[in-house]
């Protein structure tokens, strides 16, 4: 929100045309990742970023039956779709972000374009069982109806405050048993 109120905004934000929407978008994702170091990775992932806002408000405006602001507004099929190209644009985000290095960025991209083994899917099941299961149920999670969703939390505040107690130990000996080995630091005290 800090992005958009102080940068986008300033910048005109969209009351300018389209191109220069496409433009206040790119620039204030570019001094976004600026923002987190000044380094090529970071540029690149403020760069990528603002593309794809740039491109997905170009394709709202050009095709208005098929892309919408909001995945309620879609199709289902269309929803997915967008969920799934919106995931992996951020998860290649997420590879120039926590890189270490440009270096580290090529290598990571080599081993996912040139190393991949498909068939190695079953032993990672097989051999974080816990961990597939919760990374199934959220991605499932994430298509569940806002009527649902409401319901569950409706749930969770009319519980007794035992119960609610109970809950967040559950969820905090959840997190516990999958923490990593070591202490990761914060990753903005890095900046």
């Amino acid at each position: 929100s800090w992005l958009k109120d102080y940068l986008y905004i300033s910048l005109g934000g969209n009351r300018k045309g389209r191109a220069r929407t496409y433009a206040n978008l790119m620039l204030t994702m570019l001094l976004g990742g600026l923002w987190h170091g000044a380094a090529v990775r970071f540029i690149l992932w403020g760069a990528l970023h603002g593309a794809a806002l740039a491109v997905h408000k170009a394709l709202m405006h050009a095709f208005p039956s098929v892309f919408k602001a909001s995945g309620e507004q879609m199709r289902p099929w269309r929803r997915v779709l967008g969920v799934l190209v919106t995931f992996h644009v951020v998860c290649l985000g997420w590879i120039l972000f926590r890189a270490d290095s440009m270096q580290t960025v090529g290598e990571v991209l080599t081993q996912i374009f040139t190393n991949f083994h498909p068939e190695v899917f079953m032993q990672f099941v097989v051999g974080y069982k816990g961990v597939f299961v919760l990374m199934v149920v959220g991605y499932i999670l994430h298509f569940m109806p806002k009527s649902a969703e409401n319901g569950l939390q409706a749930v969770v505040t009319r519980s007794p405050l035992l119960v609610q107690a109970v809950m967040l130990a559950i969820a905090i000996f959840v997190v516990v048993q999958f923490k990593s080995a070591g202490v990761q630091p914060f990753i903005y005290f890095q900046f």
